[in-house]
C-alpha cells in the first residue's frame, strides 16, 4: 500500500485533512497530535467526513473520559504504535492511517526517536496493506523532515514536489 508524507502550512493543515480523509476509502485510524478527538470530530462532521468509520488515537487529551477514543501520550510512541496495530489487526477490508502533525512529536521526544517512529510506521502500514498518509506543517521539524522523507512512498508540499 502507498505511503505519503504531505507538508503543508500551519493555516491549511486542518483543510487538507478533511479533504484528504474525503478522498479515502474503507476504514480509517486517525492519530491526533494537535487537537483532542472532539475537536477532531466536530471539524470532521462540519465538513462532510463520516467519523463512524474512524478509530480515534488522541494524544492531545489527558481525561480518559471517553470511551470511544484511545487517549496515549506522545512521550510513549511504542504505545501509539502498539495501537494503530491493534487496530490494523481488527479492521477488516480496506483500511487507511492518518497522522496529523508529525512534527508535534518533536515537542516530546527527541529527533531520532521520533524517525525510528515513523520509520517502524511506515515499514508496518506497507507490510499489512494500509494506506498511509502523515502530515506535517512547514514551521517546524525540517531536520526531522530530512531524516524521515526516503520511509514515504510519495512527499508532497516540498520545493520543487
Amino acid at each position: 500500500m502507498k505511503s505519503k508524507l504531505v507538508i503543508v502550512s500551519v493555516d491549511k493543515l486542518q483543510s487538507k485533512i478533511v479533504s484528504t480523509l474525503r478522498s479515502l476509502k474503507g476504514i480509517g485510524i486517525y492519530v491526533s497530535l494537535n487537537k483532542n478527538k472532539k475537536s477532531i470530530e466536530n471539524i470532521l462532521k462540519k465538513n462532510g467526513v463520516n467519523v463512524e468509520k474512524l478509530f480515534f488515537i488522541d494524544c492531545v487529551s489527558s481525561s480518559g473520559a471517553e470511551d470511544d477514543v484511545v487517549q496515549i501520550s506522545p512521550t510513549r510512541l511504542s504505545d501509539i504504535k502498539c495501537a494503530v496495530e491493534a487496530f490494523v489487526n481488527e479492521i477488516k477490508g480496506k483500511k487507511f492511517l492518518v497522522i496529523d502533525a508529525l512534527s508535534v512529536l518533536l515537542i516530546y521526544n527527541n529527533e531520532n526517536q521520533v524517525a525510528s517512529f515513523v520509520r517502524n510506521i511506515t515499514r508496518d502500514a506497507s507490510d499489512k496493506d494500509v494506506e498511509f498518509i502523515a502530515f506535517s506543517p512547514k514551521t517546524k521539524g525540517e531536520e526531522l523532515l530530512n531524516k524521515i522523507f526516503n520511509f514515504f512512498d510519495e512527499v508532497k508540499g516540498v520545493k520543487g514536489k
